[in-house]
């Protein structure tokens, strides 16, 4: 099999694993408190599950909109910087607005963090800190295996054909 074959026969497979990992990932929408194996791991109660739905129901509109922010100052920057000749001034600017947006989403993600870890006893907190880092642990190894496994720009280029004997 030459290495571009397999190249393609790898890209294939890390396509179809992805595929199948997104189907059946369950459709709670970032709401760990919703996965059963966390739940039970964590041994929520009915009330502690519905603070949090409540404190989640309470941010998510919010999160909306400075995600939305975001986006919009994102894309001003990226317009910017794509222009033929962009002004210093202008682009610092949004530079600037674009890094507030950012700010503000991840002090409201924070905040929303904050009140839902008060509705925790302590050893839930610190169980589920160390479900996050494992989890985040996890992430990494699988992004490097993933990337050592990728082919690498010489392994996408065909080798030169080798002389035949005569």
């Amino acid at each position: 099999m030459t290495r571009i074959a397999r190249a393609g026969a790898l890209a294939a497979a890390l396509l179809l694993s992805a595929v199948a990992a997104v189907a059946q990932a369950p459709a709670v929408e970032g709401k760990w408190w919703k996965r059963p194996r966390i739940a039970e791991a964590l041994q929520l109660s009915a009330d502690q599950v519905d603070q949090l739905e409540k404190i989640f129901a309470r941010v998510k509109p919010k999160l909306i909109d400075l995600r939305a922010d975001l986006q919009k100052k994102q894309f001003a920057y990226d317009q910017a910087m794509s222009a033929e000749k962009s002004d210093r001034k202008e682009v610092e600017a949004l530079i600037e607005a674009r890094e507030q947006a950012r700010s503000a989403l991840q002090k409201e993600l924070a905040l929303m963090e904050l009140d839902m870890k008060q509705v925790l006893r302590p050893d839930q907190r610190e169980k589920l800190a160390r479900m996050r880092e494992n989890a985040r642990q996890m992430m990494q190894e699988r992004r490097r295996r993933t990337r050592d496994a990728s082919p690498s720009d010489e392994d996408l280029v065909a080798p030169p054909p080798t002389p035949k004997p005569r």
